[in-house]
C-alpha cells in the first residue's frame, strides 16, 4: 500500500498490477487473516478485500489535509486540500465540524478581519466571506501562490510567491515582492506586518506595501508567526525565535523540541507551539521556556486560539481540541 490508494498486486512477485482504491487513502500497511486482505492508513482508513483487486472501504478515512485555521465572529475555519481541491471547514466550538465550501485549488492561509474572511492559496487562489459559511471566489492579478494572510491596519496582505493587499478582501492589488525569497507566512501585531520565509527571512512593514528586512539567514526557512504578550514569536526549521522589537532577536532553546515547527498561536497568557519529527505541542509562558510538551498524532500544520481553547489542525483531517 502507498499514497492516493496505490494497491500493487501479483501472483507471482515479478508481474504486478496496480489497483487505486476509491478516496485516496494514503495506506500504510496490508494483512491477511485466513480470508481476506486488510488495508489501513492515515485518517483512520480500513479497506478490505477477498482478492486484492476489489476492495471494499470499510472506513474511507479523510484524505483532508488542513494547513491552515483562524478564528473569529464566534467560529473556527480551517482551511487545506482534499485531493485536487481546497477545502473550508467551520466550527463554532473547535469540536464539531462541517465543510462549508470547496475550492478549484489547494488553499493554505485564512484570516479574518473587519468583517470578512479570506482564503489563500494555489496560484493565486483567494475565496471571501462574511461569515466562514458561504464563500465567494475572488480574482486577483496574479498566479503565484500564496502562502499566508493577515488583516491589520485596515488592510488584507497575502503573501508567498507574490504580494497582494486589499481593504475589503474582494479587490486586490499586487506589488512587488521585497525579497528574491517565497514568504511563507505573515502575521500583524504592534502596528506591524511581520512575513517570514525561505532562508529564514522576516521583514517587517507597517502599511504591507513597504518593507524592510530585520533577519536573514537564521533557519533554511520560517513559516508561522504569532504576535502576543508584546511580542513576535516565528517558528520554522528547528528554531523559534522571540523579538520584543523586530530587529533584536532572540532564540529560543529548542533542542527538545521537533525539528518541523508548523503551528503558533496565543491565548490565556501563554503560545501554543505545534510541529512534527516527531509529532507533538509545546505550551510556553513567554516564548523562550517550553517546558510542557504533549505528544500529538499524525503531522500537525497550524494552530489557533478562540472560544477558550486552542485548536490544532494538520494532516488526515487532523483536527485537535487543546484547554
Amino acid at each position: 500500500g502507498g499514497e492516493r490508494g496505490t494497491v500493487l498486486v501479483s501472483r507471482d512477485g515479478t508481474s504486478w498490477e496496480r489497483v487505486a482504491l476509491r478516496g485516496m487513502p494514503f495506506l500504510t500497511g496490508v494483512a491477511w487473516d485466513g480470508e481476506r486482505f486488510l488495508a489501513s492508513g492515515w485518517g483512520g482508513a480500513l479497506y478490505t478485500s477477498p482478492d486484492g483487486l476489489r476492495w471494499q472501504a470499510l472506513y474511507p478515512g479523510t484524505g483532508q489535509h488542513l494547513f491552515g485555521v483562524a478564528h473569529g465572529q464566534g467560529r473556527f475555519v480551517a482551511v487545506g486540500y482534499e485531493g485536487k481541491l481546497g477545502v473550508v471547514l467551520a466550527s463554532q466550538d473547535g469540536a464539531r465540524w462541517r465543510l462549508t465550501a470547496r475550492a478549484p485549488g489547494w488553499l493554505m492561509d485564512v484570516a479574518h478581519g473587519a468583517g470578512r474572511w479570506v482564503a489563500v492559496g494555489e496560484k493565486g487562489l483567494v475565496l471571501a466571506s462574511r461569515d466562514g459559511l458561504r464563500w465567494r471566489f475572488v480574482p486577483t492579478p496574479v498566479q503565484g501562490w500564496l502562502y499566508g494572510v493577515a488583516h491589520g491596519e485596515g488592510r488584507f496582505v497575502a503573501v508567498g510567491e507574490a504580494l497582494l493587499l486589499s481593504r475589503d478582501g474582494l479587490t486586490w492589488e499586487a506589488f512587488p515582492l521585497p525579497t528574491q525569497e517565497i514568504l511563507l507566512g505573515v502575521a500583524f501585531g504592534g502596528g506591524l506586518f511581520l512575513a517570514a520565509g525561505e532562508k529564514g527571512t522576516l521583514l517587517a512593514s507597517q502599511d504591507g506595501v513597504h518593507w524592510s528586512r530585520v533577519l536573514t539567514g537564521a533557519a533554511p526557512w520560517f513559516r508561522r508567526l504569532v504576535y502576543g504578550r508584546g511580542r513576535f514569536l516565528a517558528a520554522g526549521h528547528g528554531k523559534v525565535l522571540v523579538a520584543r522589537r523586530v530587529w533584536d532577536w532572540e532564540e529560543a532553546p529548542t533542542d527538545h523540541l521537533p525539528r518541523h515547527l508548523t503551528g503558533l498561536a496565543h491565548g490565556q497568557d501563554r503560545f501554543l507551539l505545534v510541529g512534527h519529527l516527531p509529532d507533538m505541542a509545546a505550551f510556553s509562558p513567554d516564548g523562550l521556556n517550553w517546558e510542557e510538551v504533549h505528544p500529538l498524532p499524525h503531522e500537525p500544520q497550524a494552530a489557533a486560539y478562540g472560544a477558550g481553547r486552542f485548536v490544532v489542525v494538520g494532516d488526515c483531517g487532523t483536527i485537535l481540541t487543546l484547554p
